[in-house]
């Protein structure tokens, strides 16, 4: 009888754990979803920002270039990095301590405060490197923000492969750069893929990292590397902190968040089918 009465007490807990989890991001998405779509249209996903003050009015066109412009940046530099990198721990590095160590790192790195990312993105790129608040400089923190996640990914994913597919490699010949490109790298993209996912829906949703590096309140320029950029995460920062207009920032809040349900949708697709 004890038993079962602990069982059911198990059961109900999880059970409420489980709605609790679900209810916050429905909630979320559906306040964002009420109080964003009143001012969700074309014109709005188009146009620039306009009015007195500034952004009152108008859309985030520029916001929305300039976000997929840094992560473009930082994708672009990130992956090929911490896959190389990955692959070295995984297949090259027989030290069993070197491993552990650079675990160890990694994890931290991920771990960081994204402040942390952009006071050093500011020394180093904006003023030591002399780049300025520019969209080069707001890339490559990106792509320091996204490394050690998709490095953690991969490593796991290449840690997942069966010993099976290496010794059937082995035996019919094949060399270890063609065992790298032809199977490891095949049977691990859908989990590297998932890495990925991971870390550019982080980048993108971060403001601090690029909030002294790259992002200004207005930029009516197109989208040069020289230059700094308007970001969605940093143009909600600054609707909200300076009182411009609360109605743009959920519609703003709303694309953000659309954006990356869809590219988290669309890679779970690619996902799905290239595990098929």
């Amino acid at each position: 009888m004890t038993v079962r009465i602990g069982n059911t007490l198990y059961y109900i807990f999880v059970w409420i754990c489980g709605l609790i989890g679900m209810a916050l991001p429905v909630g979320i998405g559906l306040y964002l979803l009420i109080n964003g779509s009143k001012i969700l249209d074309i014109s709005f996903l188009l146009d620039s920002p306009r009015g007195s003050p500034l952004g009152s009015e108008g859309g985030i066109l520029p916001a929305i270039l300039g976000s997929l412009s840094l992560t473009a940046i930082g994708l672009t530099v990130a992956f090929p990095a911490s896959v190389g990198s990955a692959v070295y721990l995984s297949e090259f590095c027989s030290s069993l301590r070197l491993k552990s160590y650079s675990r160890l790192l990694i994890e931290s790195l991920a771990g960081v405060p994204s402040i942390i990312y952009g006071l050093f993105g500011y020394a180093f790129f904006v003023v030591l490197l002399q780049m300025g608040t520019s969209l080069i400089a707001g890339g490559l923190v990106m792509a320091i923000v996204m490394y050690p996640i998709i490095l953690i990914t991969s490593q796991e994913a290449f840690d997942a492969v069966s010993r099976e597919y290496r010794e059937a490699s082995l035996a019919l010949g094949i060399d270890h750069t063609e065992w790298i490109v032809r199977v490891l790298l095949v049977k691990s993209f859908a989990r590297i893929l998932s890495g990925v996912v991971l870390a550019v829906g982080h980048a993108m949703g971060s403001a601090a990292p690029i909030l002294f590096t790259a992002a200004v309140f207005y930029s009516a320029g197109g989208i040069r590397l020289s230059q700094p950029v308007m970001t969605l995460p940093t143009h909600l920062y600054f609707l909200v902190s300076e009182g411009v207009s609360f109605e743009n920032a959920f519609g703003t809040a709303l694309v953000l968040v659309i954006g990356l349900l869809v590219f988290n949708s669309m890679a779970m697709i690619l996902r799905k089918n290239i595990q098929e």
